[in-house]
């Protein structure tokens, strides 16, 4: 059991999620209340709940890498001492940002701090295909800009992401060997997973697995060709893609141990098993985190076998893709990921 009473708990990865707010509107974003329609309320970034709550989860539990997400962080007042609280908790502290609102003050900052890594989504070599996927004009030549002034200071420290939807498939190419000019050899490369706002754009966003099996050899081939190494951190069904098939990429493997997870806390103390997933487990200022995963971990919820993978070979090593798309499309975990069924839909 947890020891909840007594003992603090040992995370791995915890995202972080400092506010709902953005800048952007991006096409393909998962917070999953976009999916709620427009009448959710988006409040104005909290720093003062923002801190209590970071205080409560490392009063609560050692966390090895706290991942600051949002919305956008960077629009959370003071959130270069937020950073440090972890930092001083002994945190690994990652930037998960658009890079928009960076300035040359708070890359400095980072650095000082010792942020560990800043990710910074650059969907395309193509100024407007960027623009277009997050809805805000300009958002590349900042993105950009803010990306290389990263990169200039330590490339390792920079890792650009990549997107992969209908909008930028055929953009692959050019945008890897931009990475590569920047002296990035370590980057991300998702496929767009369906949730929130990406919901209401499947049709223009989502790829069919053909084209996803095409478009992440297109990537194994060039990462091969820059010497880079890929992390792919949407979990996919493996008979889509097959990690067996790509020797220059990791593929992320989803874990329905709560204790192993990826666990998403927001400002608000809400605890969600993923930053994908919209169920909300428990909340940490209500009831300890411990108790919290404890009883999730004894419902059984997360250890349901979709119907369709219960004879699959795959089964161990890939657990269905991404539940929690299924959460959010179907509203239940008990369904594999929907890339497989929502193209058999599509192509009926």
């Amino acid at each position: 059991m947890f020891g909840w009473r007594r003992d603090k708990l040992k995370l791995g990865f915890v995202v972080f999620e400092l506010t709902d707010a953005c800048n952007q509107a991006c096409k393909f974003c998962y917070n999953h209340f976009k999916g709620n329609g427009d009448d959710y309320p988006i409040e104005a970034p909290n720093y003062r709940l923002a801190c209590r709550t970071l205080k409560r989860l490392l009063r609560e539990a050692e966390v090895g890498s706290l991942s600051m997400s949002g919305g956008e962080p960077m629009l959370m007042p003071k959130i270069h001492e937020l950073i440090l609280r972890a930092r001083f908790a002994g945190c690994s502290v990652n930037m998960l940002t658009n890079g928009t609102l960076l300035t040359v003050h708070d890359i400095a900052i980072f650095r000082d701090i010792g942020v560990n890594t800043l990710q910074i989504p650059i969907l395309a070599d193509d100024s407007a295909i960027h623009d277009s996927m997050t809805q805000l004009c300009g958002s590349w030549r900042r993105a950009t800009n803010n990306a290389r002034r990263v990169a200039a200071i330590e490339p390792r420290w920079l890792t650009p992401v990549l997107i992969l939807s209908r909008m930028n498939v055929e953009r692959i190419e050019p945008t890897l060997d931009m990475y590569a000019e920047m002296g990035c050899r370590h980057i991300m490369v998702n496929r767009f997973n369906i949730g929130g706002q990406g919901k209401r754009n499947a049709e223009r966003l989502m790829l069919t697995p053909d084209e996803l099996r095409d478009a992440f050899r297109r990537v194994d081939a060039k990462a091969g060709e820059h010497g880079m190494s890929v992390h792919s951190g949407v979990c996919t069904p493996h008979c889509v893609l097959n990690p067996k098939e790509y020797r220059n990429i990791l593929f992320t493997r989803c874990t329905t141990d709560i204790m192993s997870r990826p666990l998403t806390v927001n400002y608000r103390g809400d605890v969600r098993f993923c930053n994908h997933s919209p169920r909300v487990l428990g909340n940490i200022h209500k009831e300890p985190l411990a108790k919290i995963l404890a009883r999730c971990d004894e419902t059984g919820y997360f250890a349901t076998v979709p119907e369709k993978c219960n004879a699959c070979q795959l089964w161990e090593s890939c657990k269905g893709g991404c539940r929690a798309a299924a959460e959010q499309v179907y509203g239940t975990f008990t369904r594999r990921d929907p890339v497989i069924d929502m193209e058999i839909k599509r192509h009926k």
